[in-house]
């Protein structure tokens, strides 16, 4: 029944799975507020959400969850882009959204270490 404490990140890969295999012809041509790169900033945050929800049930199994949690988050965004290229048809994988999803799970990293560790807050996640 360990299982049970990784509902919140299973949640959220399934929300990453959802929106990184949207048909592309599903996504808005014209977002509503035009940033540069916002696609890449999607990714940033839906991983580095995975990673930060992955840390607490790592550590509540006393594991090495400062290690655990970045190694599982980085394997799955390295599948996650690849499958993408093969799975979609009208989507395709991409470099710098791997990097923008390495920048995501690095700054989770530094952000639970520092923010979120050891507070009262950590429960949380």
């Amino acid at each position: 029944m360990k299982f049970i404490i990784f509902w919140k990140p299973i949640i959220w890969l399934a929300l990453i799975c959802y929106s990184l295999f949207l048909p592309a012809n599903n996504l808005p041509v014209k977002p509503f507020i035009n940033i540069p790169h916002f696609d890449k900033m999607v990714h940033f945050a839906l991983f580095f959400g995975l990673c930060l929800l992955l840390f607490r049930p790592f550590k509540i199994l006393k594991l090495k969850y400062f290690f655990l949690a970045p190694a599982i988050a980085i394997i799955l965004a390295a599948l996650l882009e690849s499958f993408q290229h093969f799975i979609s048809s009208t989507r395709s994988s991409d470099f710098f959204d791997f990097l923008a999803n390495l920048a995501g799970i690095s700054f989770s990293l530094l952000f639970f270490y520092f923010f979120v560790s050891e507070r009262k807050w950590e429960k949380l996640f």
